[in-house]
C-alpha cells in the first residue's frame, strides 16, 4: 500500500508479502533461478501492491557461528513489482540454520531436512513507487520437508 501524507510531503510503502510452493524432487537441480540472474528467485505476494518478482543472490559469507548447524551470511535481494516494474534492492544479513551436517550444501540443500534463515534487508535504491524509499525489512525462510515458505515485512520511507 502506498500512504502520503501531503502535509509533510513524505511518503511510505507497507511491505507484507509471503510465498509458498512445493519443491518437486525428481525435478529438483538445486538451482531456483535461470543462469545469471541470481541464487534464488521466485514470486511473492505483497499485500496492496501485488505479485513481485524477487532475485536473492548470496554473498560471499557463509561461516559458522557458533550454533550447530548455523551459519551467518549474507547476499543482496531484489523485488520487482509485476505490476508496473517498481525494483528496490538491499544488502541483506543474517542466519541460515540446518540441522547435523546437511548446512554446508549451499546450492543444493539437503531434500526433507528443515531449514530456516532469517534474515534482515537495507533497503535502498529504489524505482517508480520505491523511488527515494528506503527501509529495513525482514526476509525469512522455513523449508520442511518438500515445502519452501517465506515472508517479507518491514517498511520503506523517504
Amino acid at each position: 500500500m502506498l500512504a502520503a501524507s501531503p502535509a509533510a510531503a513524505s511518503a511510505s510503502v507497507d511491505l507484507d508479502g509471503s510465498f509458498s510452493f512445493t519443491i518437486i524432487k525428481p525435478d529438483w537441480i538445486g538451482v531456483r533461478c535461470p543462469v545469471d540472474v541470481g541464487d534464488e528467485c521466485g514470486v511473492m505476494q505483497l499485500v496492496g501492491l501485488g505479485p513481485a518478482d524477487y532475485v536473492y543472490v548470496y554473498g560471499p559469507t557463509f561461516e559458522p557461528n557458533g550454533t550447530r548447524g548455523c551459519r551467518d551470511i549474507d547476499g543482496i535481494l531484489t523485488i520487482t513489482l509485476q505490476s508496473d516494474g517498481s525494483r528496490i534492492s538491499g544488502a541483506l544479513s543474517g542466519v541460515f540454520c540446518n540441522p547435523g551436517e546437511s548446512a554446508h550444501q549451499r546450492r543444493t540443500p539437503s531434500y526433507g531436512n528443515p531449514q530456516r534463515e532469517d534474515d534482515s534487508v537495507e533497503f535502498a535504491d529504489g524505482s517508480g513507487q520505491f523511488e527515494g524509499l528506503h527501509g529495513t525489512a525482514w526476509f525469512r525462510e522455513h523449508i520442511a520437508g518438500a515445502r519452501f515458505q517465506g515472508t517479507l515485512t518491514g517498511t520503506l520511507t523517504d
